[in-house]
């Protein structure tokens, strides 16, 4: 009688150990919800909601619209609740589709507007400018990924 213990050995069954390739391929796979179209859109309106609450309501530097603020909490509280409910308005993908556009647009108008009127003043500013630039392009990048 042997004194192994499992998983110690060799990979039992004759499997290999994973490449490089392979076990990246499985952390994409983990790594959450934030990987698909509908991810990366409700992960944009969570970081608009998080600028929200740091430069406008802690800060009092960096604002948002309440159009950009609505469609953000839309598209974070959408897939949050019961598909079924969700369903008897539209599908899911549609309503963060839609909205992950809404978002982009409104983010395009905003980029004109700040640039047009001069609206970096200091490096807080500067900074919640581009994190919101950021949002609004993984807004448009996930809205594009999601398959109707």
């Amino acid at each position: 009688m042997t004194d192994e213990t499992p998983g110690t050995g060799p990979a039992e069954g004759g499997a290999e150990e994973p490449t490089p390739a392979q076990e990246m391929a499985a952390m994409v796979q983990g790594a959450g919800d934030f990987t698909s179209g509908e991810g990366l859109v409700a992960f944009a309106g969570i970081l608009l909601l998080l600028i929200w609450l740091v430069f406008d309501v802690f800060l009092d530097d960096y604002g948002l619209s309440i159009v950009e603020l609505l469609l953000a909490a839309i598209v974070v509280v959408v897939p949050r609740l019961k598909p079924e409910t969700v369903e008897k308005v539209h599908p899911v993908p549609v309503i963060m589709k839609v909205t992950g556009y809404g978002i982009a647009t409104v983010g395009v108008f905003f980029i004109v507007w700040a640039i047009e009127g001069g609206f970096y003043d200091g490096a807080s500013t500067i900074i919640a400018a581009l994190l919101n630039y950021a949002a609004y392009a993984m807004a448009f990048l996930g809205a594009r990924q999601i398959k109707i």
